[in-house]
């Protein structure tokens, strides 16, 4: 990646971490099932991890909250090689958007999903 590439270039990066700290949030909950019915002992250890929770839900909040302002904030000027110049580029990276935050929020909601399925 250039230096000098707009921060709205970037946005895939919020995203990607954003999924990554909901997968992370999900650890403790739904990770002991999954390694469960896939027959891994001592997958209970991971619910050690449920103090990581709330930081990694304001972690969420903030890429994702940072991501879609740089994605849909209104500028005067498109400069050359930034997302907004590309139509395609642009409505890839909204679709990314989207489905990143359904899948972090998916693994937000884990402990309740596994609750009521279970």
């Amino acid at each position: 990646m250039k230096k000098n590439q707009p921060i709205e270039n970037k946005t895939g990066i919020f995203i990607g971490t954003g999924i990554l700290a909901g997968f992370l949030a999900s650890l403790c909950c739904i990770g002991p099932l999954v390694l469960t019915i896939l027959g891994v002992s001592g997958a209970a250890v991971l619910s050690k991890f449920e103090f990581l929770r709330i930081p990694l839900t304001i972690a969420i909040a903030v890429l994702f909250g940072f991501a879609g302002f740089t994605l849909y904030r209104k500028r005067k000027v498109c400069e050359p090689g930034s997302i907004c110049a590309d139509p395609k580029k642009y409505k890839r990276m909204v679709f990314a958007y989207w489905i990143g935050l359904i899948i972090a929020l998916l693994g937000l909601g884990s402990p309740y999903l596994v609750a009521w399925l279970f």
